[in-house]
């Protein structure tokens, strides 16, 4: 390989799921829909971030005061993209945080959270660039490291066997430090009361991740037609009315989806 190449999590999903898509996105760079599930996704992962971040930085403030504040700020942020209706559900959800974080402090069992939003950019090989960033990192009561994603999805089953994304944050937490011999890993579902999904990672497991990210660089790089796969995920895509392909498969009539 010749060429340089950045990879992230959804880079390498989005070839994977149609390589037609990842020609709009990441080469043609096509701009994308800003959709309400995106920005009510961004909201929740705001806010989260800052209330961990003001305890990780040092702040005494009582948790109510503080993700009320954080609330707020983010709300300035985002006023002109939401709906009342999206901020009450953001509201519901981030209070539900408020009382399970309340709670385990009452109970002494409150999650010792080491870094939010952590961004990465690491090198897999001389021309092989993997980037993003890990919403949260914590130590756990048996001090193992646990990476975790907050996922604002109603449908959580399609995430119970996919763990790509946090074998890669795994592998980004090894390759910092190779001390660490397994991570604990989740998924964690903020629609549905912050269940997690939960698995553990060992070493040789982790590690595999990266062959896996020179094959796919392998496949990005020798690839020139970038055909398009269908599927019902086509009435989705950001790109839709860019894609012949597409359009036949969503069934487009008039601007409105019919399936």
């Amino acid at each position: 390989m010749s060429e340089d190449l950045r990879l992230s999590v959804s880079k390498t999903k989005t070839f994977n799921q149609c390589k037609k898509q990842y020609q709009f996105n990441y080469i043609l760079k096509f701009p994308k829909k800003d959709r309400d599930y995106h920005i009510f996704g961004k909201f929740c992962h705001q806010v989260l971030e800052d209330f961990h971040q003001a305890y990780i930085t040092g702040c005494l403030l009582p948790y109510n005061i503080t993700m009320t504040d954080c609330f707020k700020k983010v709300f300035a942020e985002y006023r002109q993209k939401m709906t009342p209706t999206m901020k009450k559900d953001c509201w519901e959800i981030i209070n539900k945080y408020l009382k399970i974080v309340s709670e385990a402090k009452q109970n002494n069992s409150i999650t010792n959270v080491l870094a939010v939003e952590k961004k990465f950019e690491l090198a897999v090989s001389e021309n092989v660039i993997l980037n993003g960033m890990i919403d949260r990192i914590q130590i756990d009561a048996d001090d193992v490291v646990h990476v975790a994603d907050y996922k604002t999805t109603k449908n959580k089953k399609y995430l119970k066997n996919d763990w790509f994304q946090l074998l890669t944050y795994a592998y980004v937490i090894m390759s910092e430090d190779p001390s660490v011999k397994k991570v604990r890993a989740s998924y964690i579902l903020l629609r549905h009361d912050f269940e997690y999904i939960t698995t553990e990672f060992e070493a040789d497991e982790i590690m595999k991740i990266k062959d896996k990210y020179l094959e796919y660089a392998q496949q990005i790089l020798s690839e020139k037609e970038f055909a398009p796969t269908t599927s019902m995920l086509c009435a989705y895509c950001d790109f839709l009315n860019s894609c012949d392909e597409g359009m036949k498969k969503a069934q487009v009539f008039n601007g409105e989806v019919s399936w």
